[in-house]
């Protein structure tokens, strides 16, 4: 597979049904339509960036997805990472790495310092990933849903 991490904006149905392949391998519940309906909102005007790798077959075998927040206790912008997913097939070849890449070179160029990565709290090769590449955790996230 040649890794190339390519940052998109129009959504193919194939590119939605991946994604949506890709949000489901996480746990979560999601449609296609309303996988696209996300896409289209999460868009480099309201500060997001979306990247795919893609395999020989042109699918998309991983996503990443960032935003840049402003915050009351900075001057300088956080970027986020929202979302990495890598299908089991396409790990253990640089492909997660090539994408955290992209989303810190991204970052910076937004003039963000701090960054950070959402991950879920029972993924522990997910946080050692991340740990391996020099993010600690930082305080806790608390959620509450209605």
């Amino acid at each position: 597979m040649t890794l190339l991490v390519e940052s998109i904006t129009t959504w193919t149905d194939t590119d939605v049904a991946d994604v949506a392949a890709l949000v489901r391998q996480l746990g979560h519940t999601v449609s296609e339509p309303a996988m696209r309906a996300r896409l289209e909102r999460l868009t480099p005007a309201a500060g997001h960036r979306t990247w795919l790798v893609r395999g020989d077959d042109g699918r998309a075998v991983a996503v990443a997805g960032a935003q840049v927040t402003w915050a009351y206790a900075s001057d300088e912008p956080t970027a986020q990472l929202l979302l990495l997913v890598v299908d089991p097939e396409a790990r253990r070849n640089g492909t997660g790495s090539a994408l955290i890449g992209t989303f810190e070179t991204w970052a910076v160029e937004q003039g963000a310092r701090r960054l950070s990565a959402v991950s879920a709290a029972a993924t522990d090769s997910a946080h050692r990933f991340y740990q391996k590449r020099g993010y600690h955790e930082a305080g806790v996230r608390y959620t509450k849903i209605k």
